[in-house]
């Protein structure tokens, strides 16, 4: 045998010998596997479930002050014992000292990305709105988690109140309550928001809404179309007077002119400009043209005054039903403050006298039409429609008198009418109703 192959033949020899050596430890790997129980971690053998180096995982190491019990890093004194003192951490976690091997650095990395030096294992980690991580928990008693933890209350219903044992928004005023300015109000009985916020009551009281003893509504009833108009024309005084007997600014005007021309409609505008200027009064006009809607839109909370325009256009039959089905709504207008012009010449179909008395606001059988130049009187100077107005002054196009049993008195004042052939005022072309 030559030297060469006496050399080989030795270190053969050492190399099984270093095998055995290995394969006798708990901790080796025999043929490259360990044993049960035990995982390969940079060439050792290891138990997962107690090596503070490789605790769950390969190079997973546990904090200073924590040991390895079940595959996770426990703190303080309970792993030690739970883990019969196995591994013995050092307290200023510089070292493990396992079975006798060599002193391993430890270092001091959170598991799992948790911050700061806390730890956090798979097993105690639960779902983002669970009881255990704060983020939301019973009894879920707050409008930011009503109810439960998805639940935000609106500003609709900005309370979280006890419902049914659990919790549930609610609005800030239950019903028939209304919010006015912060306050919970009930608008059927409170004299300062009566029917509605901000609806203050002059008498002071307030039923079922509607302000009783409250400052009169007016009806004023002008037999002239407004077709023909000039700025400082006594038509166009008594016209302010009655459109602006609301106070404040701008006074909320709804005018029906579904069967009235646009050249009449701009006229009678155009008066009301004047007359509001010459006052130094603001308004805001709103039109509808549709009968139907009437009874839905006129309210006080929205309107001050309702104005009819003159209707020649309106077919034969159509008005007179049409005073009946707002007859209603007419009423309450008035009752709570309203204010109702009509301004009709008679033409057309002359039908808005049966309007007139089938809505209510005052009985009449008919217009009979005065002839351009007829004199009118003033014979209310010191009524609210009649102040300010010329004594005596001409019918203008399309001017006409009410055909009316009703005697003037109190509350029914004819303002304007032609002589009679006694001396005294005949029919009124105008009149004021405080109903």
């Amino acid at each position: 045998m030559t030297a060469r192959q006496r050399y080989g033949s030795l270190l053969l020899a050492a190399l099984a010998g270093v095998e055995i050596s290995l394969a006798c430890t708990s901790g080796g790997v025999v043929g490259g596997e360990c044993r049960p129980g035990l995982h390969v971690c940079g060439g050792a053998c290891v138990d997962l479930s107690t090596d503070p180096q490789n605790c769950g995982a390969c190079d997973q190491i546990c904090p200073a002050g924590s040991a390895c019990t079940s595959a996770a890093c426990v703190a303080g004194d309970a792993g030690d014992a739970a883990d019969g003192a196995t591994s013995d951490v050092a307290a200023d976690g510089a070292s493990s000292d396992a079975e006798g091997d060599a002193d391993t650095t430890v270092i001091d990395a959170p598991l799992h990305d948790v911050p700061g030096d806390q730890i956090a294992t798979d097993a105690e980690a639960g779902p983002p709105d669970s009881p255990g991580d704060g983020a939301c928990t019973p009894p879920f008693d707050t409008p930011d988690q009503c109810g439960n933890c998805q639940t935000a209350c609106p500003s609709t219903a900005p309370l979280c109140v006890p419902v049914d044992g659990g919790f549930a928004c609610a609005p800030k005023c239950p019903a028939p309550l209304l919010d006015c300015a912060g306050v919970c109000i009930d608008t059927s009985t409170d004299p300062d928001h009566c029917g509605f916020c901000g609806n203050a009551c002059p008498s002071g009281i307030c039923q079922d809404g509607k302000c009783i003893g409250a400052t009169a509504g007016h009806v004023v009833l002008f037999c002239v179309s407004f077709e023909q108009t000039f700025q400082a024309s006594p038509q166009t005084v008594m016209l302010g007077n009655a459109v602006f007997l609301p106070p404040g600014n701008p006074v909320r005007i709804l005018g029906y002119t579904e069967y009235t021309p646009n050249s009449i409609q701009n006229k009678l505008n155009q008066a009301l400009g004047w007359a509001a200027s010459a006052k130094g009064r603001t308004y805001s006009l709103s039109s509808s043209t549709t009968q139907s809607t009437i009874p839905q839109q006129l309210d006080k909370s929205a309107f001050d005054v309702f104005i009819l325009y003159d209707q020649p256009n309106a077919p034969a039959g159509v008005l007179g039903p049409t005073g009946a089905a707002w007859a209603a709504t007419l009423a309450s207008f008035v009752a709570q403050g309203g204010v109702i012009v009509v301004a009709t010449g008679g033409g057309g179909s002359a039908e808005v006298d049966e309007m007139v008395d089938s809505a209510g606001l005052l009985p009449t059988t008919g217009q009979s039409l005065l002839t351009a130049g007829t004199i009118l009187f003033n014979i209310a100077p010191f009524d609210a429609i009649g102040v300010n107005a010329l004594s005596q002054f001409t019918a203008l196009k399309q001017t006409c008198t009410w055909s009316t049993p009703m005697a003037p008195g109190p509350k029914t004042v004819f303002v304007a009418s032609p002589g009679a052939a006694d001396g005294g005022p005949g029919p009124p072309a105008v009149v004021h109703r405080i109903p």
